[in-house]
């Protein structure tokens, strides 16, 4: 099989199609990149309303540690004190549980939007290297045509360069 040397107009498409492509993958990342953006944002508020939830749970946490340490009380309780006392400290067990399982569901909501994210970073990171090859790949090109005009211009007599005087 022979292979043959590319011909200036193709040497001269090449190159246009590189641009071509470059700037076609170029308004895909700039596509990607306002969606990365978007889906940061999201896991961003995610994140600060798992804060929030975690906030939260240490607030109970601390209220139900003083109201069952800091009660102190007085040995003589009635039992109807005593079983508002209880209730109350069951109720705020339960709220600790529910707010447990509020935090548990953000923080799965919360990782779920940061993978989001990072997938899409990983797609904008991958089209950003795309348009530096094609972008390098297009310098190239154009370093080859200047070397070619420059080692063109001895042998074209029009230019005035290579042609004898006489």
């Amino acid at each position: 099989m022979r292979v043959r040397a590319r011909t200036r107009k193709q040497r001269a498409n090449s190159s246009s199609n590189v641009k071509n492509r470059r700037r076609k993958i170029g308004k895909v990342a700039s596509i990607a990149a306002a969606d990365e953006q978007r889906y940061g944002q999201i896991a961003g508020q995610s994140q600060r309303h798992l804060d929030d939830q975690l906030q939260r749970l240490g607030e109970l946490n601390a209220y139900r540690q003083n109201y069952t340490n800091g009660q102190g009380l007085p040995s003589a309780v009635s039992s109807v004190h005593w079983k508002d006392y209880q209730n109350f400290r069951d109720r705020l067990d339960a709220a600790v549980a529910a707010q447990q399982q509020i935090v548990q569901d953000c923080e799965r909501t919360a990782l779920a939007h940061r993978q989001h994210w990072l997938a899409k970073r990983r797609r904008v990171e991958s089209l950003e290297r795309m348009i530096e090859k094609y972008r390098a790949e297009e310098s190239l090109d154009e370093d080859r045509r200047e070397q070619k005009v420059l080692d063109d211009l001895p042998k074209n007599p029009i230019a005035g360069f290579g042609a004898s005087e006489e």
